[in-house]
């Protein structure tokens, strides 16, 4: 199944296709010049929905990813359905999910009945299933995909209310026994990593890793990253399992398995413009035309039943976990890379620490690379560097090849102190999607003219990011030119060279806060001077170019 033209724009010319631009001459082929549609002289002031033609890229955000969902449907709502997206970390998952709602039939084909397409019902509708994604957490709690989405969250609760750290220190063998019992509820296992489980029943010293990973599972939100056993100690998330069960979901947005088109179509057209400019929790409340039930409701419907049947017929349907990266929508998926002589040094570490033994990472920062998953066609543009970066990121630029959403989603998220290292079929290893989380400048090299950056306000140096680098082997020079705002850094490069930045603040709300997290996104500030996105009708009505925050802005 391919995309329609409304949702993937040539990247190379950024001309739309299938837009309404108001003529009757067939000769245009209902083509669009420049940034907008149905604005013949170009002023902005169309009173008609104007499709852009540009690009997302996500910064990770761990347990905040209903943050993402919600900054997207927004800027959604206001400029269409996006051609291209990077991400790493968690923005790995928020990217495939993304290009899975673009790929819903009831998006992709929204007017297939029509004789020129409705740009601006399509974009309703993709920012409906965004939204929902908060409502997919919440219908389908309990459910190993709501795990796989909130991931952590109810095993540092369980651990925090057994008070798994001090039983660690006073009785290592019950410390043991009780996050056996965690990590076996209903929810989790399918979660769990066999290989910590392994390691805490066949440990040399079981008090020694009891005692670690239960500090570990203490600080899990925190994202510290000051010791170096975050990266060799096995994570209690198996990543690879997350990362199917984030192909469940994703199958479901993209319309596998049974797919109820009758239904969808009845929830598209009685709640997606009607949802226009509100929260998931405001269009759940709707009512869905005159069928009696609400919006929240009738998605609930929808998402159960579909659940129930592909479960139940799992080996009759494909998931879309085994698509390949960017075969439907333009995506470049990071995530950090060890190469060389490194390679052998952290294999050293990991078996040190499996042991009970001290160890060194002894990593050279040199064969720390910044990798990326996606076609090899996009891998090749943006490794020529058309734009002439000439930042330290830019520099380490690293195409680890093509590979199935399932490969990219097993690695990126995979962060220190959630993960170990993991070893990549290459016999590189993977070190997580830290390596990018400003990805706007890759984006450029792709071949982007129009780049949102969707983010939050925050310090850098001395963030988690840096932390890793650090662990790595980075130096003081090599920190400043990544990671300092007020030098001139790959991340400065990256916030000025966006043509807009969506400017969140989801670090001040608790993670299970999941609707708190979700307005903040849904109503950020926009920072931007561009007139593609802040004149005409539709353009989003929070924009202030002045507003200036550290992480959001380099002034």
């Amino acid at each position: 199944m391919r995309l329609s033209s409304i949702v993937v724009a040539s990247l190379l010319s950024l001309s739309l296709s299938a837009c309404d631009n108001g003529s009757d001459d067939a000769s245009d082929g209902g083509q669009c010049d420049g940034a907008k549609c149905d604005d013949a002289d170009g002023d902005g002031d169309s009173e008609t929905f104007q499709q852009h033609s540009y690009c997302m890229g996500v910064r990770g955000n761990g347990e905040l990813i209903t943050a993402h969902f919600a900054s997207m449907s927004r800027i959604i709502e206001h400029y269409g359905l996006t051609s291209g997206v990077s991400g790493g970390s968690s923005a790995s998952i928020s990217s495939f999910l993304l290009e899975s709602v673009q790929m819903n039939p009831a998006v992709a084909d929204a007017c297939a009945d029509s004789k020129t397409c409705d740009a601006e019902e399509a974009a309703n509708r993709a920012a409906l299933l965004l939204k929902s994604l908060q409502g997919y957490v919440v219908v389908l709690a309990g459910t190993p995909e709501a795990a796989a989405i909130t991931q952590l969250i109810p095993i540092a609760q369980r651990a925090a209310e057994q008070d798994l750290e001090g039983l660690a220190q006073t009785d290592p063998d019950a410390a043991i026994a009780a996050l056996e019992e965690i990590l076996a509820s209903e929810d989790l296992r399918s979660l769990v990593n066999a290989e910590l489980l392994a390691l805490l029943q066949s440990s040399p010293d079981p008090a020694f890793h009891i005692r670690d990973i239960a500090a570990a599972l203490s600080g899990l939100a925190s994202f510290d990253a000051s010791d170096p056993k975050i990266l060799v100690r096995p994570g209690l998330i198996d990543f690879a399992a997350v990362a199917d069960l984030v192909g469940r979901i994703g199958s479901f947005y993209a319309g596998y398995g049974n797919y109820d088109a009758d239904g969808f179509e009845r929830f598209m057209q009685g709640c997606a413009t009607p949802g226009r400019g509100l929260s998931w929790a405001e269009v759940a409340a709707l009512p869905m035309g005159d069928s009696g039930a609400t919006c929240g409701e009738a998605f609930g419907a929808l998402a159960t039943t579909w659940r129930d049947d592909f479960i139940a017929n799992a080996d009759q349907y494909r998931s879309r976990i085994d698509d390949e990266v960017g075969g439907e929508l333009p995506a470049l998926i990071s995530t950090s890379v060890i190469t060389g002589p490194s390679v052998e040094r952290w294999a050293g570490a990991r078996d040190a620490y499996f042991a009970g033994e001290e160890f060194e990472l002894g990593v050279d920062f040199d064969h720390v690379k910044f990798g990326y998953f996606g076609q090899q066609d996009d891998l090749d543009t943006a490794a020529r560097n058309a734009a002439e970066f000439d930042d330290i990121k830019t520099e380490k630029f690293h195409a680890i090849g093509p590979a199935t959403w399932r490969t990219a989603l097993s690695y990126s998220p995979a962060e220190p102190g959630l993960a170990r290292a993991l070893e990549l079929p290459d016999g590189t290893v993977s070190a997580g999607g830290w390596s990018d989380l400003h990805p706007t400048l890759v984006l450029r090299n792709m071949g982007c003219d129009n780049v949102v950056y969707v983010t939050r306000t925050d310090i850098e140096v001395g963030g988690f990011a840096d932390g890793v680098a650090t662990l790595l082997g980075m130096d003081d020079d090599t920190r400043t030119a990544l990671y300092d705002l007020d030098a001139q850094s790959s991340i400065a490069a990256s916030v000025a060279e966006a043509d807009a930045v969506w400017c969140t603040n989801w670090n001040d709300i608790p993670a299970t806060d999941i609707a708190a997290v979700s307005d903040d996104g849904y109503n950020a500030v926009m920072i931007t001077e561009d007139p593609s996105f802040t004149m005409g009708a539709q353009a989003y009505e929070n924009i202030d170019p002045d507003f200036r925050r550290e992480g959001c802005s380099v002034e």
